[in-house]
């Protein structure tokens, strides 16, 4: 079946400039990224939902691709050379919309705020991975779940150490497949080193 997110015969996204070449959008894709990112930190982005999740890959996205921020049409797997079976399939395309919504019954109104730093990292995990599992973006989604991460950690009190963020990045998705599979471990262990109370003054 023909996906109608790629340009006829690549593997390269439809998108709002009309590049062709894959490097050329990475890079491209990567500049805007950064610039909506520091569009992000002048505005208050507060995350109130599941559903906040397609708001703010709308705003990440919305001058790299045209359906930025819209749940996509298409099923979805991935290859995971790291679980025996070797593959992860997301949320069916026709589900998302109630999956988000049974995310938001599970995780909405638990006491983030008075949560200890270990309740929170644990709770915050199981949070990003039925995310990530949902997958409810073409493309887009680990980026943007770990800036959810972000944004949702510093509403609670924390801090993200960006310099041990930075060497942990490349691992995260790796973290998530792991979570798909009920192994929490090493994503635990990344957000424990990169969440930092912030001081009370």
């Amino acid at each position: 079946m023909k996906d109608p997110y790629f340009y006829p015969n690549t593997n390269v996204h439809v998108n709002i400039p009309g590049i062709q070449d894959k490097q050329l959008l990475k890079t491209y894709t990567a500049n805007q990224f950064g610039l909506a990112m520091l569009n992000l930190q002048k505005d208050k982005f507060l995350i109130k939902s599941a559903f906040d999740f397609l708001k703010l890959h709308k705003i990440l996205f919305s001058n790299v691709f045209f359906w930025a921020g819209e749940i996509r049409t298409v099923n979805m797997t991935t290859s995971e050379f790291m679980i025996a079976e070797g593959m992860v399939e997301f949320a069916d395309h026709k589900s998302i919309h109630k999956e988000l919504e049974q995310v938001d019954i599970k995780y909405k109104n638990l006491a983030w705020s008075t949560m200890s730093k270990r309740e929170f990292i644990d709770n915050l995990s199981k949070y990003m991975v039925d995310l990530w599992v949902i997958h409810p973006l073409r493309e887009g989604n680990t980026r943007t779940l770990i800036v959810f991460m972000d944004l949702f950690a510093s509403q609670y009190g924390y801090d993200v150490d960006i310099n041990r963020f930075n060497t942990s990045s490349h691992d995260m998705r790796n973290t998530f497949v792991w979570g798909a599979i009920g192994e929490f471990f090493n994503l635990k262990d990344i957000l424990n080193k990169i969440l930092n109370k912030k001081s009370q003054n």
